[in-house]
């Protein structure tokens, strides 16, 4: 055989090794909350929450689009798009690339997850900043925050950095792992036992929403061992302590409506604070794996001091979370998903879901506030990063979200709201201020 006809015989092999790897359809089962967000994922429900990384140097655009590049290798559950199913939708691996974007004017913008090809997440690239935006239906916020660290480390892998340390970092040379993508609510779940009690509705801000896709954050950055100290004296966590906080606000707010308009709004007050459940059930899972407490009043009963809202919050959690009620709250959505999955095809489903979202969900709460804890990057990739912060997504109904993130020390809390008046965080971060914690307050965007 020549030279020319090995040439050609290899080109030709590879060819068919290429159309062979297109022939092989991956798909993958959405998660129960994936099932639920996909559904009511859309302009005015978005869906989409927001990490970013603040670097010492602007972001070199052509090498961050490598780094995205290779690492789609390691997490190819990640590189998906949402397909129709019968009775749900299904994530189906695709080869449409993942480009690196440009900041929008919004934050946690709407990705049209249900129309074809469409990637659930994004890649934003703005000044000195890695933006990462994903779709909940994909991963929740620990998933999400992995891929963001690893994105670091391989741009600057790409830009010459040498790197020895690894924790926490999925590295593009690995090859992903089969439990990465356990559907693991359903290997935990239970058959037999209670389902959660119903909650009465929730007080909800009195204020008018602004229009779709508008989402206005305001920041506080603070020493995270001066929120500590102050925690530790009412012996309580940092979660506690912040949370019973925002109970507070919402409470000042209700109390200094009109008295008609505060009868008519006179309900529970009651914040959602999800829970990472790999902390307390085993899991390597990187599809969503959370569950949530919902601590809070009931003004109806008089006015609450801060040391009762503290008393409230810390015992309500203390109750909540651990493996039986966790174990009991997964297995009411294995029911729910289990009896409307035999029910129905999905194009019924879709009736239906958002009225279940509205009872099960943001009816019941008053706001949503998420705590991701402290996160780190090693050495020396702690010396490029400045900061990691994280945004919720928008919760119209409720109208305000906050998250908690801690890095170098640093806490960061971050407010979004869909309504003009920025009552809740002014009143928030003036009562961190009023117990001597230093905070220093930005107001990252503002309705143009």
């Amino acid at each position: 055989m020549s030279n020319s006809e090995s040439k050609h015989d290899g080109k030709k092999n590879q060819m068919n090794d290429k159309k062979e790897e297109t022939r092989k359809i991956i798909k993958y089962k959405v998660d129960t909350s994936g099932k639920l967000f996909s559904f009511i994922s859309s302009p005015k429900i978005p869906c989409v929450y927001r990490f970013w990384a603040t670097l010492k140097d602007y972001v070199n655009v052509i090498d961050l689009q490598k780094a995205v590049d290779n690492i789609m290798k390691r997490f190819p559950y990640y590189h998906v798009t949402l397909k129709k199913g019968f009775s749900w939708f299904y994530w189906q691996r695709t080869t449409k690339k993942v480009h690196v974007s440009m900041e929008r004017e919004y934050p946690c913008q709407y990705i049209p997850i249900r129309e074809p090809n469409t990637i659930p997440f994004r890649v934003i690239a703005k000044n000195n900043q890695i933006i990462i935006e994903f779709n909940h239906s994909l991963t929740d916020g620990s998933g999400a925050l992995i891929f963001l660290k690893s994105l670091i480390a391989e741009y600057y892998h790409i830009r010459g950095l040498l790197l020895t340390e690894w924790e926490g970092i999925f590295r593009v040379d690995q090859q992903p792992k089969e439990e990465e993508t356990e559907y693991s609510i359903r290997k935990h779940f239970r058959l037999g036992i209670p389902k959660v009690g119903k909650s009465l509705r929730a007080f909800h801000l009195p204020f008018h929403r602004i229009n779709h896709g508008i989402f206005i954050v305001t920041n506080g950055k603070m020493n995270v061992k001066d929120v500590l100290k102050v925690s530790k004296k009412f012996g309580v966590t940092l979660t506690e302590f912040i949370a019973a906080i925002y109970i507070d606000v919402l409470q000042d707010i209700l109390l200094s409506l009109p008295p008609k308009q505060q009868k008519r709004l006179k309900r529970p007050i009651r914040i959602m604070v999800p829970i990472n459940i790999r902390n307390h059930l085993p899991s390597k899972t990187m599809w969503n794996f959370t569950a949530f407490v919902v601590p809070g009043i009931d003004p109806r009963l008089g006015d609450f001091t801060f040391q009762e809202i503290i008393d409230q919050v810390h015992h309500y959690k203390n109750l909540q979370v651990n493996k039986k009620f966790i174990v009991q709250q997964i297995s009411s959505y294995m029911a729910i998903e289990g009896n409307i999955g035999l029910i129905s095809p999905r194009f019924i489903k879709k009736w239906f879901i958002r009225p279940i979202y509205r009872n099960i969900g943001e009816n019941i709460f008053s706001a949503f506030m998420t705590n991701l804890g402290v996160t780190s990057l090693p050495s020396p990739l702690s010396n490029e990063v400045k900061d990691i912060q994280l945004l919720p997504m928008n919760h119209p109904y409720v109208k305000s979200s906050c998250s908690l993130l801690t890095y170098n020390n640093e806490l960061n809390i971050n407010f979004g709201r869909c309504i003009e008046e920025s009552i809740v965080e002014d009143k928030f971060f003036a009562k961190l201020q009023e117990f001597g914690i230093k905070v220093k307050i930005t107001k990252m965007n503002e309705e143009n």
